[in-house]
Formats: structure tokens, C-alpha cells, sequence
């Protein structure tokens, strides 16, 4: 068992990743020990009214452990100002930025409305997916888009429409803007 020297030593986590905290909380008497450090406001082992009352091994234990996920001041095991808000930012998900918004796991999740970001997302895929040196048959080409979409069709007439793919007449092969048809 730790002394209140040992408890005291204690620093909280600088990253607050919530499975800890959420175990800590869900022991129904840490559970209470930290309702009441948060309500009551005051230093565990002293009443509301300023006199001492002994901590036992229990809600040492309690105290300790909600030290321990940062929940609680090592020195005065009062609640520390914006804990859980600290866990909760901790394990939020990055917001993603650029194209990488329109993709989840490699995949288009769709097409943007914005003109100039629909046409960044297509650029994007053009250099990505379609060689530069042959033409290619249709079904390559689904094959290819395929990587990156359930949505073949919608995608390839993108990329048409927005001169990133050329078709031949016949319609049965496509190519680069850089690099012409039987070359």
C-alpha cells in the first residue's frame, strides 16, 4: 500500500487517452470517491467544515487511482480544471483538410460540389491512376478506377468531362491528354 507521501509524488498523464479514465470511472466507488472531490471542493481527508477525517485503504486506493489517469491533483486530490475536456480532445479525430476530406481509407467517398475542388479531386486521381504512356482499354480503365470508387461510371465521365481522360471515338479506349492514341 502507498503512503500519502507516495500519493502526493504522483503526477497526472500529460495525454489523457480515455480507456483509462473511462476504467477508473467505472468502479462504482472510485465512481463516488470523484463525484464527491468534485462537488464537495475540497481536499479528500478534510470535511467541509475544515476538520480532518482519516482516508481509508479504500479510498486511497480510489484517490490513487484517479491520480493516476489525471483526473485528480496528486497534491490536493481536488478535480483538475478541464480533465475530461483535455480526454476528450485528446481522442478526437483530426479533422481532415485539402482532398484528403472526399477520400476515407484510399477511397472516394464522393465527388466535391465546389467546381475548383471537384477539379482538384480529379486532377489528383488523374495523376494518380491513369498511366501516361499507352492507351487502354475500357475495362483497364474501370479496373483502375476501381481502386478508388464503387461509382466507376460517374468517375470516368469526370475525368472526361474534365479533359483528364480522353476517349477515342469509338469509345473503347482512353488515354492520358499527354500521350496520343497507337503511340
Amino acid at each position: 500500500m502507498r503512503t500519502d507521501a507516495q500519493i502526493s509524488d504522483q503526477k497526472p498523464h500529460q495525454s489523457l487517452p480515455w480507456q483509462p479514465v473511462l476504467a477508473a470511472l467505472a468502479n462504482e466507488y472510485a465512481m463516488k470517491v470523484y463525484a464527491r472531490q468534485v462537488l464537495i471542493d475540497t481536499p479528500a481527508g478534510m470535511a467541509e467544515t475544515g476538520v480532518p477525517y482519516p482516508v481509508d485503504a479504500r479510498e486511497r486506493q480510489a484517490l490513487n487511482r484517479l491520480v493516476a489517469v489525471g483526473l485528480l491533483d496528486p497534491d490536493t486530490f481536488l478535480p483538475i480544471p478541464g480533465a475530461l475536456a483535455r480526454v476528450l480532445a485528446a481522442n478526437a479525430t483530426p479533422k481532415r483538410e485539402g482532398i484528403e476530406r472526399f477520400f476515407e481509407s484510399g477511397m472516394l467517398t464522393r465527388l466535391p460540389m465546389n467546381a475548383a475542388q471537384r477539379l482538384e479531386v480529379l486532377e489528383h486521381l488523374a495523376q494518380r491512376l491513369i498511366p501516361t504512356e499507352t492507351d487502354l482499354a475500357e475495362l483497364d480503365i474501370n479496373r483502375l478506377l476501381a481502386t478508388v470508387t464503387r461509382d466507376i461510371p460517374t468517375l470516368r465521365r469526370a475525368l472526361v468531362d474534365h479533359g483528364l481522360l480522353l476517349r477515342n471515338v469509338e469509345g473503347s479506349r482512353y488515354r492520358s491528354p499527354s500521350h496520343s492514341f497507337g503511340s
